[in-house]
């Protein structure tokens, strides 16, 4: 009884250690976002979701002005970021200690 036992300890460490070693998938990058033209004051708007409980993250990269939001249960995200007409915008979420891939917008005309 004391091998088997011994055996099943054996066994449960080396699964536990051989999962600790895996690499873990990325998060997926969130949906494409709703992205608007500026507005009269220059702001663009941003809507979609991305995981729940997560904090949603836009970078302009043509005025390097950064803005996000923390996405509740509902996994939706709406917010603005200073913007003209053809800058980049990336958009991207962290959950926990994880971050996702990123999708790249360019803000629209009206």
């Amino acid at each position: 009884m004391l091998r088997v036992l011994r055996r099943l300890l054996l066994l449960s460490a080396g699964i536990t250690l051989a999962s600790c070693l895996s690499p873990t998938l990325p998060l997926p990058p969130p949906d494409r976002p709703d992205v608007s033209a500026p507005d009269d004051g220059g702001l663009v708007r941003l809507q979609g979701t991305a995981a729940p409980y997560s904090e949603v993250i836009a970078w302009n990269h043509d005025n390097d002005l950064i803005a996000g939001q923390v996405t509740r249960d509902t996994s939706r995200y709406d917010f603005t970021i200073r913007g003209e007409v053809g800058d980049f915008i990336e958009l991207w979420y962290i959950q926990g200690d994880e971050e996702s891939q990123s999708v790249r917008v360019t803000v629209p005309e009206e």
